[in-house]
This record gives structure tokens, sequence and C-alpha cells, in this order.
């Protein structure tokens, strides 16, 4: 991996998601994020849409007070979330009665899931597209 390529590509997309970059990368460096696009041998740098996506969940996180490892590790769960369902309205982050801690997707506005767990973060993924999908029109988010 070519240090200029990979930084490139990611100091893009943190532009586009509104991320601190050092922060990110810190989080990428610690192995807590393990979404990011062209951690496979020979797989391009590319953000799409659902990276994208993540990464402003990731910061969004950040913003709510979360540590970088934490909103890394959510921010994944998400990824992979919505990577399964690309269509999803909406995604939540919710503590269960147990304790433990689920991502639900919601393809339905009118009745969402996670609207039963009392403590959740709930991020509206149909908003936050047509928020990026602007910053994206000149920009691919990969290296040059």
């Amino acid at each position: 991996m070519t240090p200029a390529r990979f930084d490139l590509a990611i100091a893009e997309a943190c532009r586009i998601a509104q991320v601190p970059y050092e922060e990110f990368v810190s989080t990428v460096m610690a192995g807590s994020y393990p979404c990011l696009p062209g951690v496979a041998p020979g797989s391009p740098r590319r953000f799409g849409e659902t990276d994208l996506l993540t990464l402003y969940i990731y910061g969004r996180l950040l913003a709510f007070g979360f540590g970088g490892l934490r909103a890394g590790e959510y921010a994944s769960r998400a990824h992979a979330g919505l990577t399964a369902e690309p269509r999803a309205n909406s995604i939540s982050i919710a503590l269960t009665s147990d304790g433990g801690k689920r991502v639900v997707i919601e393809q339905d506005l009118q009745r969402p899931a996670a609207a039963m767990l009392p403590e959740r973060i709930h991020f509206d993924t149909v908003a936050i597209r047509r928020q990026l999908l602007p910053s994206t029109a000149g920009s691919t988010a990969e290296p040059a």
C-alpha cells in the first residue's frame, strides 16, 4: 500500500463525510475500522455510497462523544448491516435489555423496529444519502 494513495482516498472521503481525518486515521491504524475499502490486498481504495454513509455515521458517533475505537466498532457493524440491506431507510444502534448491542436495519419508516428499544441512536439513511450526494457529485473519493 502506497501511503500517498492511502492518504488521498481517505482524506477525500473524510472531507465528504465531514469526519476529522486525523482521528479516523488513528482509528484505522488501531484496527478498529475493518470495513475500510481497499483493506484486502489488490482491492481498490474506493469509497462507495455505503462506505461514505458508514463513515458519516462514524463521524456522528464521534460528535456524540464516542471514542474512536468504539465509533469504529459501531460503524463497522452498521456497514455490515447496510451491505446486507443496501436500500435500508434507517439504521439504529440499540442497547438490548440484557445489556448487549445490536444494529437494527429498518426498511419501513412507518413502524421502525428500533422504536421498541428505548436506548438507541437512530440514523435516517435516506436523509444522510441526500446530504452526501451533492458532496460526491464532483468526486469519486478514490486516489488519483
